[in-house]
Order: C-alpha cells, then sequence, then structure tokens
C-alpha cells in the first residue's frame, strides 16, 4: 500500500514539473495593454517646494541632500515625505515587509490616496507578503502596484525556481522614494523594522539620502524606466482584488493593531526625536555640491551589462589619494583584489569595513569574502569587520536587539566624492541584481564625515591584521585580540568555511 502511494506521489510529481517547465508566464493575456505612465516632473507651489529651497548662490545644476544615519530618522522622513505630497508618491523597494513600519507607511500611503495623491509601488517580487494583501493595496483608485520580475507559480514558488532560477535569481536591488518630484531618499533601506530600529532581533546600520534639486528629476526618470519595462507586471493582472481599501475596514484595523500608539509610547514617540524638531521647525540645512545619478537599465536582468558598475568603475580609477569602502556583503573576487591591493601599492589609503561573520546575516558571503582576507591585508589594505554587539547611535533605544549588523553601501574617494546607494561590493550586484546610487562632490562634508567614521571605527569594529602567518582581530576600544572569528561559535565557523568550497561566488 505504501509503496503504491510513493509511486503515485513520484508520478503526480514528475507531471507537475514536466508541466512546470513547458509553462512559460504571459501575465498580460486577457488584460489590456499595460499603460505607460511618467512622472510629472517638479510640482511648484506645494508644502515640500516651499520647504526646500535653495540658498542664495548655489548653481541651479547643484542638487543638495541630507543624510539619514539613523533608522528612525530614516523612517520619520519617509513619513513626512508621504503625508506632505500633495501630487505623486513613487516608492521602489526590493524588500517591503509586513511588520509595524511597513503598515504604518501603508496606511500613510492610503491616507495620501484618498486626498487624492498619486501613489506608484513598484516591488521586487521577493517578498512575503501574500498577493491578496497586495491586491487589495492594489485595489484602491489611487493606488497602483506593480511587481518586478514575478514568479510565475504564485503558491509554489520553490517550484519557480526549479524551473526558472536564471530569470528568478535576477532581481530588482534598487531604492528609490521620491513625493510631488521635489524630493527623493536614494539608500541602503529596504522597508522593514530591521531597517528602522524598531523591534527586530537584528539591528542594521545603514545609510540613505534626502536629496533636492536636479538629481531628483532623474530619480523619479529612472523610476519610471522601471516601471514601464517589461519585467514590471501590474498586480491586477496577477490577482485582482474584490475588495477597495475603505475608511471603515482602515479603521478596524487602525484599533486592532493600536499601530499609533505604538509610535506614540515613552520609547518609540516621533516626537522625542531632534529631526522631529528640525523638520518641525524648518532647519533641515542640505549639502550643496554637483551630484550624478548612477543606476542599470532594467534589462541587465535580461543581459547582465550593468551601467552603475560601468560609471563607478571610471570614478574609482579617478581617485588620487584614498577610498574608503563600506559594504556589508564583500566578496571582491580574484580582480576586485588586485585591483585594491594594486591601489593600496600605488600609494592610495584602501579602507574597508565589511561585516565580521557574527555580524553577517549570511555565513555564505563570509565564507568566500575570507578566501580574499589574507591577500587584501598583506596588500596594505586596511580592514576592518564590524562588531555584532556595539551601539549603532540610535536615539531610539536598541529595541531589545541581540544582533547589530551593517547594511550601508557607502564610498568616500579622495576626502571629497560621496558615493551612497544599494550596491553591495559582490558579485550579486555586479552582475545579476539591478542596482542604483548617487555621488555627489562636496569636499567639506566628506572631509568631516571621513574623519568621524574613521575614528568610530576602532570602537564599532575589530581591524584584521596578520600575525606572522595566521589572521588577528584587534578589538582597540577594549584593548583585545582574538585568533579566531571574534562572537562566532565553531558550527557557525564551519558554515562558513563550507560555504567557501562550493562553486556560488557569481551568485553572491
Amino acid at each position: 500500500m505504501i509503496k503504491k502511494l510513493l509511486l503515485s506521489f513520484f508520478a503526480i510529481l514528475v507531471v507537475c514539473v514536466a508541466i512546470a517547465f513547458s509553462y512559460q508566464p504571459s501575465y498580460g493575456e486577457g488584460h489590456s495593454p499595460k499603460a505607460e505612465q511618467y512622472h510629472a516632473g517638479y510640482q511648484s507651489n506645494t508644502v515640500l517646494s516651499n520647504y526646500f529651497s535653495k540658498p542664495d548662490g548655489v548653481p541651479d545644476a547643484f542638487s543638495g541632500f541630507f543624510p539619514l544615519e539613523t533608522g528612525h530618522d530614516a523612517l520619520l522622513t519617509r513619513l513626512a515625505m508621504i503625508e506632505s505630497a500633495e501630487h505623486s508618491l513613487d516608492l521602489q523597494y526590493y524588500i517591503f515587509s509586513n511588520d509595524e513600519t511597513s503598515q504604518l507607511i501603508v496606511w500613510r500611503l492610503y491616507e495620501a490616496a484618498e486626498r487624492g495623491v498619486k501613489v506608484r509601488l513598484l516591488i521586487d517580487d521577493m517578498q512575503s507578503r501574500k498577493d491578496s494583501d497586495i491586491a487589495y493595496l492594489d485595489g484602491h483608485p489611487n493606488i497602483h502596484v506593480r511587481l518586478f520580475n514575478p514568479h510565475q507559480f504564485r503558491a509554489l514558488r520553490m517550484l519557480s525556481w526549479v524551473t526558472d532560477s536564471k530569470r528568478l535569481n535576477r532581481r530588482m536591488h534598487n531604492k528609490s522614494m521620491t513625493a510631488d518630484g521635489v524630493v527623493s531618499v536614494v539608500g541602503g533601506r529596504n522597508i522593514g523594522n530591521e531597517y528602522f530600529s524598531f523591534r527586530s532581533n537584528v539591528e542594521f546600520g545603514d545609510f540613505d539620502v534626502l536629496l533636492n534639486g536636479p538629481v531628483v528629476d532623474d530619480t523619479a526618470a529612472q523610476f519610471d524606466l522601471y516601471w514601464n519595462s517589461e519585467h514590471s507586471v501590474p498586480m491586477s493582472w496577477i490577482q485582482k482584488s474584490k475588495r477597495v481599501p475603505n475608511a471603515e475596514d482602515v479603521a478596524r484595523w487602525r484599533q486592532d493593531s493600536r499601530i499609533e500608539h505604538k509610535f506614540t509610547s515613552d520609547e518609540y514617540n516621533f516626537a522625542t526625536l531632534p529631526l522631529y524638531k528640525k523638520i518641525k521647525d524648518n532647519q533641515i540645512a542640505l549639502n550643496w555640491g554637483p551630484a550624478r545619478l548612477l543606476f542599470d537599465l532594467p534589462g541587465k536582468v535580461d543581459d547582465g551589462d550593468s551601467l552603475l558598475i560601468t560609471g563607478l568603475a571610471e570614478v574609482i580609477e579617478s581617485a588620487d589619494t584614498s577610498m574608503i569602502l563600506i559594504s556589508p556583503y564583500f566578496v571582491p573576487t580574484e580582480a576586485g583584489t588586485r585591483a585594491l591591493i594594486q591601489a593600496s601599492m600605488s600609494g592610495k589609503r584602501i579602507v574597508v569595513l565589511t561585516n565580521s561573520l557574527a555580524s553577517n546575516d549570511v555565513f555564505a558571503v563570509h565564507g568566500w569574502y575570507a578566501k580574499y582576507r589574507q591577500a587584501l591585508v598583506e596588500g596594505g589594505v586596511e580592514l576592518w569587520e564590524m562588531k555584532a554587539h556595539t551601539d549603532l547611535g540610535h536615539y531610539w533605544s536598541m529595541t531589545g536587539s541581540s544582533r547589530s549588523s551593517l547594511h550601508a553601501k557607502v564610498m568616500m574617494l579622495d576626502r571629497k566624492k560621496l558615493f551612497v546607494g544599494s550596491m553591495n561590493m559582490d558579485p550579486r550586484s555586479a552582475r545579476l541584481n539591478t542596482e542604483m546610487a548617487v555621488m555627489f562632490d562636496i569636499p567639506r562634508y566628506v572631509a568631516n564625515a571621513q574623519d568621524t567614521f574613521l575614528d568610530g571605527l576602532r570602537v564599532s569594529a575589530y581591524q584584521v591584521q596578520m600575525e606572522g602567518e595566521e589572521i588577528r582581530w584587534i578589538d582597540h576600544d577594549n584593548q583585545r585580540f582574538f585568533d579566531t572569528e571574534p562572537d562566532a561559535g565553531f558550527l557557525l565557523r564551519t558554515g562558513a568555511w563550507l560555504s567557501g568550497l562550493l562553486p556560488i561566488e557569481s551568485w553572491l
């Protein structure tokens, strides 16, 4: 009896796999052609346009930015943009979770849509949200949701990967948000508690910039390219909701979730944040200078060509004296390692900060990075690894987080150029995922930021050095050193080492 059941199950499985391999998704069948949509440009005489104005003497071609160094400031800024928007909101994210901070943002987007703001939400299809929930949000007449590079099997996503892994392994990693064509936020943060310092076991040290000026129009145009791409599929083609968001549903959800209380209690009260007062008193001072937006085209998921890498390579090669590289997932490859060592040998100061094994949330990445560690240090590269337990300097408490993890993607060149974006220094960002970043040339700001960063390294990170033939981790703050990966147990160290033996570097 058991044998017959197993044979029947195997036969069904074979049929399902055969069907899956022969199935090609075509979400557009039975639907009207996808309408191309474009941003309406800078909206003058709005709350946001009146709030941000270029100081006298600043050239028209300059753009301004405000650094969002902490999670709570990044969340507050996004909420302020949503609540101030009068015409349009465009959001583009790799991950858009379904936790408290994500729900708070969705609620504010709904309220914006209710007052007539046109909301476009483009999210990569690596989501934990249910299709029914996304379709419900998409049901609002002023909210339009599209999924980038979606799985063909919605209930059995693993089957999609079995049959179409080459396509699905290429994701949209871009992160941007633009309001009324006046301001944008670009950087490393996705939407979720761990990115905003709120009730998470892992707290990410991340970095965003609030943008104003011509670079905002470039960010909006970049969004349009992705929104109108053949890889972006309207949610209504995948699943259409039978219900439309309404005030009664929202009121009931607000009561059940107690969402307001969660962000007005003593521990998480927005009104206690220094940035809240600055926003309220119109005291946000931007840093102004030449800016350039770098981004991959959506077609990178087809051909792997990276315009961002090309542009970034030109910038890096032009560096004369120094390069500070901050990347949570750092897999330099043989070619990248040679380039960094060559730059160091030529007299340039090269400083790299990445995650330690204990602070890295993907131990396989660490396993491959570790293969290049000794060569980098011996080649003169100053290498640092983030501590797993460190104060990230948030105004809100560490919220019970058991582990801190670096997530910022930043470069500082020659004490004058600042690069902030979504791109990690690894093969995945270079060849598989689409990425975006903004580059500013502001010597005064960058020089101060670099000095602050270098001073903080001795507290928040271990310096990796060689002691004879062996690697040693130096904790300058506590005057200690380690001969093995700090704060990492035997199983974690073994898992990372084994990962370094697998032929997976190009996927990391």
